[in-house]
């Protein structure tokens, strides 16, 4: 575990469900002993993975200790993401810089001034290369996308730096040797300050600022305000934070009717939407952001809001342009590649990792995508590079569930069998089918009502009365000594059954072995029941345990 990434995984709290994998945009999580870990070389710190994880394993490095020994060495300004008014809405401009200052930062100023001085860059860009395909780079997750997985577009990555850079280097401008700290809704700003920790000395998330008030004993809403932000206002760069906001401001500044302007959100929708292009293609600009709906929906932003009532609060806040132009300062910055492209896997050693789950035919590939990767496909790629593990195929370990359930069952002595809610046979063995008059009628989903004359003891037991229930019982010519028993209590019943009618052998005798071979057969059935409907990756082992159980003591002959 690696503590110092953006993002990490508390492997105690892992419950082993994988659905941080089926979030992740980009595949950058693998499975080792049944934990999922992200793999830093190919993550981009979107932080799908945080919000997907339900126990919360899935985790973003706090900084707030950092960012408190900053203070010690001198003054600190902080660097507030315009999306702000969509996380504190009870907050005026006066009480989030109170709020702030009361922490010890030494000035408050907009992210969104240095948005402003991208957008006149950008324009600027345009206008020298229109026959070209730009990306933006204001979203540092959605730049490392790029970077990672799309190596084939670095060149169409404008060469400027992303908005909190940019206002970095103004801040520093105006006051040599203060220390800057972004807030915002995003995981991705920390890595982007670990790679420019000049110009960022680290960033926080919403949530770590109301954490450190709630720690601090700070109420913003109550402090006397203080008025104004450090630097001048951003205007319509404070749109940013919303799909289509960074748009506005260039086309305030670009030719009227501009048609090679996009935006696109999310990490998925934009790999559809870059798919086949080339940097050469076309006079146009997109605008890129990880976060779908853009950064008012990003990780750092407090669970359960509305995403267009987040749009609508920065859509509605005052947009003023400040009367003094910011300092001048360079918007330039370089975007070299990290690919992490995989390596190419020869298709004798894919078709050898798919029949490690049993798939030998394309038939055998459902894409259900229960393992996390959108194809079966994708999935052996994964398990040739040690990414993935076989347990991991749902579909794969319930059929081997159900192989070794069924074989399990024709060994054992007795009759077993397994009956629903409905009153419909789920599963039996070979012997009960001889009892119940063969194979053919004995099939899933038959009525056990038409089975056994004695039926009405299986719902005795799904009707709650009593967890099991023995009975001597008549089929036929034949007597049965049984066991009728809650598996899932009002859903599924087992019961085992032993033929007690060997006539060289006393009535006594014979109840008396039966009911210690069916004390034995019970709690195999209640666990083959479990089986069948019990959580994959725990299969393989339970059913070993059931098979040792089987096996004969030494000296026993095999009996």
């Amino acid at each position: 575990m690696d503590r110092r990434s953006p993002v990490f995984t508390e492997e105690a709290e892992c419950q082993d469900c994988y659905k941080c994998l089926r979030a992740c945009p980009v595949q950058a999580i693998s499975v080792a002993g049944g934990h999922a870990q992200i793999r830093p070389e190919a993550c981009i710190a979107c932080g799908r993975c945080v919000v997907a994880c339900p126990p919360k394993a899935k985790r973003i490095r706090d900084d707030l200790a950092d960012v408190r020994e900053l203070f010690a060495k001198g003054p600190v300004i902080a660097s507030l993401a315009p999306s702000w008014v969509a996380e504190f809405p009870d907050l005026t401009p006066g009480c989030m810089i109170a709020g702030l200052r009361a922490l010890g930062f030494a000035a408050v100023s907009e992210t969104a001034v240095g948005a402003r001085a991208v957008s006149v860059a950008v324009a600027e860009l345009r206008s020298a290369q229109p026959q070209r395909l730009w990306l933006s780079t204001a979203c540092p997750s959605a730049v490392d996308f790029v970077r990672k997985h799309r190596p084939a577009l670095l060149p169409a990555l404008t060469p400027l730096a992303s908005p909190a850079l940019t206002h970095a280097r103004m801040l520093q401008t105006l006051r040599p040797g203060a220390q800057v700290v972004l807030i915002s809704p995003c995981v991705a700003k920390k890595r982007e300050s670990e790679e420019h920790p000049d110009l960022l000395a680290a960033a926080l998330s919403f949530a770590d600022v109301r954490r450190w008030w709630n720690e601090a004993g700070i109420v913003p809403a109550t402090l006397p305000e203080v008025e104004g932000f450090f630097l001048p206002g951003p205007g319509d760069a404070a749109l940013y934070p919303v799909e289509g906001g960074m748009l506005t401001g260039i086309r305030r500044l670009g030719q009227p009717g501009d048609t090679g302007l996009a935006a696109c959100s999310g990490i998925t929708e934009l790999d559809h939407a870059l798919a086949g292009l080339a940097p050469e293609d076309g006079a146009m600009f997109v605008e890129t952001l990880a976060c779908p709906g853009g950064c008012v929906n990003g990780p750092g932003m407090t669970p359960g809001g509305f995403v267009l009532r987040r749009r609508a609060a920065v859509l509605a806040a005052p947009q003023p342009i400040g009367r003094e132009l910011p300092p001048e300062v360079s918007t330039a910055l370089a975007w070299p590649g990290l690919s992490a492209a995989a390596e190419a896997i020869d298709e004798r050693t894919l078709a050898a990792a798919l029949a490690r789950t049993g798939k030998r035919t394309r038939e055998d590939e459902p894409n259900c995508g229960g393992c996390g990767y959108d194809t079966c496909r994708d999935f052996a790629r994964a398990l040739v590079a040690g990414r993935a593990e076989p347990s991991q195929c749902v579909t794969w370990m319930r059929r081997l569930a159900q192989r070794k359930a069924n074989a399990l069952l024709s060994a054992m002595p007795a009759a077993a069998v397994l009956v629903g809610a409905d009153m419909r046979l789920i599963e039996c063995n070979a012997i009960f089918a001889r009892l119940a008059g063969g194979d053919e009628r004995c099939v899933a989903g038959a009525s056990i009502t038409d089975l056994l004359p004695f039926s009405r003891l299986f719902r005795h037991v799904l009707d709650g009365h009593g967890d099991i229930l023995e009975r001597d019982v008549r089929l036929g010519g034949r007597v049965l000594h049984g066991s009728v028993f809650a598996v899932e209590p009002g859903q599924v019943v087992g019961a085992v059954l032993a033929d007690v009618t060997e006539p060289a052998m006393g009535r006594a005798q014979v109840a008396s072995r039966a009911k210690e071979a069916i004390e034995k057969h019970l709690a195999t059935v209640q666990r083959i029941a479990y089986l069948l409907g019990e959580n994959a990756a725990e299969t393989e082992g339970l059913l070993s345990q059931i098979v040792d159980a089987y096996e004969p003591e030494p000296g026993d002959g095999g009996r």
